[in-house]
């Protein structure tokens, strides 16, 4: 068993939460714990076989931003995780299966996508898509998400002692300061000052 240091478990709205864990080390670990909501994606398959896409309000907005920020400010690269960059195969990129790339949802959303996410651990699936929306010109507790790819947090294991190895989708360093800034930038920010940036 490894112990990491920080911890955080985010409900879902709609049903099961989001496990982010780091060591102040060169990542923050993510896992989906008994998420429910899937998403009827239109078209439901263009090519290959897409993984199962989730979707909904991730409750608590000022948790999951102070602990981005946290790990933003404190982690070091020593000692360093070895992480593996993702790649997306036998599915469309989570943008376009969401279709928040079209001009009218960019009137009404700014988002952070993570996609690909960098993976750590014995690997076999899709290559795991993050993507942290909010509502443009509303300050909001909530943050929307879709998600596909991310591995399951194991049934019966605790946040803060997990199985050596374990399999898990990284947010790295770089793209953990994007989200910290989209996350603590007030709702009328988003709209005039991350509209771009907010889509990397």
């Amino acid at each position: 068993m490894s112990t990491l240091e920080h911890v955080l478990v985010v409900p879902v709205e709609e049903g099961g939460a989001f496990v982010f864990a780091h060591a102040l080390d060169s990542g923050i670990r993510v896992w989906m714990r008994g998420l429910v909501r899937r998403v009827d994606e239109r078209p439901r398959r263009l090519r290959g076989v897409a993984a199962p896409l989730y979707g909904g309000f991730i409750s608590d907005m000022t948790a999951l931003r102070d602990f981005v920020t946290d790990f933003v400010d404190h982690a070091t690269d020593n000692p360093a995780m070895p992480v593996s960059p993702g790649r997306i195969r036998d599915t469309r990129p989570l943008v376009a299966r969401t279709g928040l790339d079209s001009l009218s949802s960019r009137m009404h959303f700014s988002y952070r996508a993570l996609s690909p996410m960098h993976t750590s651990g014995a690997w076999d699936g899709a290559a795991p898509e993050l993507l942290i929306s909010r509502v443009r010109g509303l300050e909001r507790t909530s943050v929307g998400y879709f998600a596909t790819g991310l591995p399951e947090f194991p049934v019966g294991a605790t946040p803060d002692a997990l199985p050596t190895g374990l399999p898990a989708a990284v947010i790295s360093r770089e793209r953990a300061a994007y989200l910290s800034e989209f996350l603590h930038a007030r709702a009328g920010q988003v709209l005039h000052h991350l509209g771009r940036t907010a889509h990397r």
